[in-house]
C-alpha cells in the first residue's frame, strides 16, 4: 500500500514538473512570436525577415518577403487585439524538414477585419525559438 502511494506521489510530482516545463516553453515561444509579429505590425518587414530562422530565409528572399507582406498584410492595418487560439508541437510539417516545431495560431482583430495568423517556430542550434513560417488568412 505504501509503495502505491509513493508511486502515485512520484507520478504527480513528475507530471507537475512536465506541465510547468510546457507552460514555460509556451511563454517563451509566445513571447518570441509576439515580438516578431510586432515587427510586422510596425511594417518592419525587412527586420522581420532578418530575425527569422534560416529555414524561413530559404523559402523566400528578403525582397519577396517584403513584397508579400506589403501586398497581403499592410492593407489590414494595425491589429487592435491578438490572442492565442491554439498551440501545439510537432516534429514534422509539410514543406519543412523534420525538426522541433511549435505551431501557434492567433486570432487578430485588425482595422479592416478579423484574421487567423499562423506562426511556426523552430528550435535553432543555439536553442532559441525562431520563426520558420508565417501565414495570415
Amino acid at each position: 500500500m505504501i509503495k502505491r502511494w509513493l508511486v502515485l506521489l512520484l507520478l504527480l510530482f513528475c507530471s507537475h514538473t512536465v506541465l510547468a516545463d510546457d507552460n514555460e516553453l509556451l511563454k517563451i515561444v509566445e513571447r518570441n512570436a509576439r515580438t516578431w509579429l510586432g515587427l510586422i505590425d510596425d511594417a518592419k518587414y525587412q527586420e522581420s525577415w532578418e530575425s527569422a530562422s534560416p529555414l524561413f530565409k530559404q523559402k523566400k528572399s528578403a525582397t519577396e518577403w517584403v513584397k508579400t507582406m506589403t501586398v497581403n498584410r499592410s492593407p489590414r492595418g494595425t491589429p487592435s487585439v491578438r490572442y492565442i487560439a491554439t498551440a501545439g508541437s510537432t516534429k514534422s510539417l509539410s514543406g519543412l524538414p523534420d525538426g522541433e516545431y511549435i505551431v501557434l495560431q492567433f486570432y487578430a482583430t485588425f482595422q479592416k477585419g478579423l484574421a487567423l495568423e499562423t506562426v511556426i517556430l523552430t528550435k535553432s542550434e543555439e536553442s532559441d525559438w525562431l520563426i520558420a513560417d508565417y501565414t495570415i488568412k
